[in-house]
């Protein structure tokens, strides 16, 4: 466990992510200190399920598995979890509904909570990219990045309006496989939700090759 802390914090994008994350906390708190409410206080739990599938990745990362099997069953439950961290910038639909504090706070509030959980995504996605592409030698493993990002999107839309999480699956797999079916066996009948998904997703695709291509460039200027 030392050998991961050691390696995960020689990572500049780990301190970044531990800054924002403080801060993020910090403005949670303070509102709640100085209005009593604790309505944004829910902030703190999705920015944990944001954290969840964050860790899964460095773990995947930084140790040596070269196990295929193993290591497919971590991506899964790493996928499972991986919709939560982007999830939480549709928190930004909660703007204007705590009235105690003024909505220029609030907005930085959820922008902070969302870029955060955004941030997360993105590493996270990055490092299970990095080692799908070196375990199973997949060239092109942006492209799966690419259909993961989609694919987190309608599970966000499923989250959002249908109101299921990730502990669903476990608890009322049936319901939640349901829906699933219904959206893909009937699409017509649900526009939105596919309308919302390549929207959403596209979105999502920019900004993370945006991202990847900044992530380039800081380690071509190191080098």
């Amino acid at each position: 466990m030392k050998d991961y802390f050691k390696k995960i914090f020689s990572y500049k994008t780990t301190w970044a992510l531990l800054v924002i994350s403080l801060f993020s906390i910090g403005l949670s708190l303070c509102r709640k200190l100085i209005t009593g409410q604790v309505f944004y206080m829910f902030l703190l739990w999705n920015l944990f399920l944001a954290f969840v599938p964050w860790f899964a990745a460095s773990i995947v990362y930084i140790k040596n598995i070269k196990n295929k099997l193993l290591l497919i069953v971590i991506i899964i439950f790493w996928l499972v979890f991986f919709p939560n961290a982007p999830y939480i910038l549709t928190d930004l639909i909660h703007l204007g509904k705590g009235n105690l504090m003024p909505v220029w706070y609030d907005l930085i509030l959820l922008l902070s909570f969302g870029l955060t959980g955004m941030i997360y995504g993105f590493v996270s996605l990055q490092m299970i990219e990095e080692k799908i592409r070196i375990v199973f030698k997949i060239k092109h493993a942006s492209i799966i990045s690419f259909f993961l990002i989609y694919v987190s999107c309608f599970g966000i839309y499923l989250g959002r309006f249908l109101r299921w999480n990730s502990w669903d699956i476990v608890k009322n797999i049936d319901g939640v496989f349901d829906d699933i079916f219904q959206r893909i066996i009937y699409p017509g009948d649900h526009r939105t939700t596919w309308v919302f998904t390549f929207l959403f997703g596209t979105l999502l695709n920019i900004l993370y090759i945006v991202f990847k291509q900044e992530e380039l460039k800081i380690k071509q200027t190191q080098q």
